[in-house]
């Protein structure tokens, strides 16, 4: 068997350095790990069955109104009990700009898509195509390079989300409307995230975030006043389904977004929520009895490939 020896200064031959032991607990934060990976794309999933609950018991931006404003209020109470400072002046207008389109457009354009009948899983396959349409965006707004094998892998994901808006377009039905308003959410949040990407990059999470549903609270609350009448019935069924929207998917989905974002970065972290269709789907089989078509189905799997493709090729490049 032989060893492999370094020569040292004086030609003398020496054994290599034994390798240091892992460090202490870190099967434990591996498994935490894990456990936090799970959890942030079964809480993201959820919210769309909370959403589809719900507005049997509100209209759409009404119930995006009350979720944001009870979110931004406890993640408010939050940071001001931490002593955590406001936005300064410089940045709170840009902090109300990302919060309505990423926040108050993309989920009350949900929100109206599923009341006028749209499938939660359908709602979650045009929403998980955000990474690729908001790097589209920032080919000119932040002058970032988009390969040939993100190319192939956005109009992969646009086919299989085209399959599977094919089979809701029902003649005669309000579908149509309803999609129109998911592509709404779908540029709400790519816009939103880019914005967010080129003047809020430094925000602090907790109270950035109060901020910014706070804002969209306002924004998706006119309309439900102008145009709803402020539409909801405070029934028994309604609030496990506006608080599990509030604190569960707002807070609790922001808080381990955040803090995966800070061990794993964007890359890793956004190929979690190509899951989210696939999860939402099962859900909303067992939980509101949607049963998906077979070309909603495979328009779920080509896009969950396409997106997946179009991110690996992005984090292969990044790492050369």
């Amino acid at each position: 068997m032989r060893v492999n020896q370094t020569a040292t200064s004086d030609g003398t031959r020496s054994l290599p350095p034994a390798p240091s032991p892992a460090p202490a607990g870190k099967g434990a934060q591996s498994g935490w790990d894990v456990v936090a990976r799970v959890a942030l794309v079964v809480v993201w999933s959820s919210g769309f069955i909370s959403g589809k609950l719900g507005l049997r018991h509100a209209s759409p931006c009404t119930f995006a109104g009350l979720r944001f404003a009870l979110a931004g209020g406890v993640l408010l109470a939050i940071g001001l009990v931490l002593r955590q400072k406001m936005p300064r002046s410089g940045e709170l207008g840009h902090l109300l700009v990302a919060g309505v389109l990423v926040q108050g457009v993309q989920f009350s354009s949900i929100y109206v898509a599923m009341d006028r009948g749209v499938p939660s899983g359908l709602a979650a396959l045009v929403i998980a195509l955000y990474p690729l349409a908001a790097s589209l965006i920032a080919i000119p707004v932040l002058h970032e390079r988009v390969t040939r094998g993100q190319y192939f892998g956005l109009f992969l994901g646009l086919g299989g989300v085209v399959l599977a808006v094919s089979e809701s377009l029902t003649p005669g039905g309000d579908h149509l409307v309803g999609i129109a308003f998911l592509f709404l959410g779908l540029l709400g949040i790519s816009l939103g995230t880019v914005y967010q990407r080129r003047f809020c990059a430094g925000m602090e999470p907790v109270m950035g975030n109060a901020v910014q549903l706070l804002a969209a609270a306002v924004a998706a609350l006119v309309p439900a006043f102008l145009v709803e009448g402020f539409d909801v019935t405070f029934s028994a069924g309604y609030w496990p389904a506006l608080l599990w929207a509030a604190f569960v998917n707002s807070v609790v989905g922001v808080g381990l977004l955040y803090g995966l974002l800070r061990r794993h970065g964007t890359s890793q972290v956004s190929s979690l929520f190509h899951l989210v269709p696939m999860v939402t789907a099962g859900l909303a089989a067992l939980m509101l009895g949607q049963h998906l078509g077979p070309h909603t189905l495979g328009g779920l799997v080509l896009a969950t490939a396409g997106t997946l493709l179009a991110n690996r090729v992005r984090g292969f490049r990044r790492d050369q």
